[in-house]
């Protein structure tokens, strides 16, 4: 896969009606998340709210996995969709500001009925073999869902191949920071998604492949102003508000004339900081 103008080209692309504003920074964290759900176009229709002919309109993603690995996009990936909700990760709070959404076909958890079936959050009731043949499940337990174990459905190897590649493109056309689990960011303490089978190590593994890539580059200029966006039109941002010559840069992302960058400390390790500058002011680095 491959991203153009924040759309992955060759894939099926409607756009949803619950989005918010056009963002002026880059995503910085991919959100997983499970749809609750086996119908994958059903899914779609219901994210993309009125335009999917559908009574929601509250929540969106950027892009929906069904389990045979069909992928539709229904945002583009600089506009913010309503997926991550109450949340926070580290020091950034309402995390649908910072990152893109990605949907993947899956019922979620399962509740044993006692009697050797399974039912979901919504009252449906699946027998063992009904699961397996619909490519299969672990039991875990899980402290969110309530006490003893639960039965996780499966993600196909097609589904997460086509997850892998988009996140793989993602990863190395944004300046992508964390990798997390809907689970994780929650601050309500109820969301479980993608769930304990989801394999997400193997997701997360694509960040340190990325910045093996990423290139260095250091400061030519005395002072080097580093702006909230990708003009001399946005603010400095303070601190530190401006780089000294010499300071090395971590580029992520560029935007014509401009670089978004992170900047190392003194020991080569990177920052909390980000931000823009004028990259007719900053050098690669060579390694010798």
């Amino acid at each position: 896969m491959r991203i153009e103008n924040h759309k992955i080209p060759g894939i099926w692309y409607g756009q949803s009606s619950n989005l918010g504003a056009r963002r002026q920074n880059p995503p910085v964290i991919i959100v997983l998340h499970y749809t609750t759900g086996w119908n994958g176009a059903a899914s779609r229709d219901w994210l993309m709210g009125a335009a999917g002919g559908s009574s929601n309109r509250g929540s969106s993603a950027h892009v929906v996995i069904d389990r045979d690995g069909t992928a539709w996009q229904i945002a583009p990936f600089n506009r913010t969709a309503w997926h991550a909700g109450p949340s926070r990760y580290g020091t950034l709070e309402g995390i649908n500001a910072h990152s893109i959404g990605i949907e993947f076909v899956n019922a979620g958890w399962l509740k044993p009925n006692g009697l050797g079936d399974f039912v979901d959050a919504y009252g449906k009731r699946f027998t063992g073999r009904a699961l397996k043949k619909a490519g299969g499940y672990q039991m875990a337990p899980h402290a969110r869902v309530g006490s003893g174990d639960f039965a996780w459905p499966l993600y196909p190897e097609a589904q997460l191949a086509t997850g892998l590649d988009l996140v793989h493109a993602l990863v190395g056309h944004y300046p992508i920071r964390a990798i997390v689990s809907h689970e994780e960011i929650d601050t309500r303490g109820w969301k479980t998604d993608p769930g304990p089978a989801f394999p997400m190590e193997r997701f997360r593994v694509t960040l340190g492949e990325a910045a093996d890539r990423e290139p260095l580059a250091v400061v030519t200029a005395g002072r080097l102003n580093l702006r909230g966006g990708p003009g001399t039109q946005f603010e400095k941002v303070v601190p530190p508000g401006t780089l000294l010559r010499g300071t090395r840069l971590k580029i992520m992302n560029r935007d014509g004339d401009w670089a978004f960058v992170t900047p190392q400390n003194p020991d080569g390790r990177e920052g909390a900081v980000t931000g823009w500058v004028h990259a007719a002011y900053i050098a690669p680095v060579i390694a010798a």
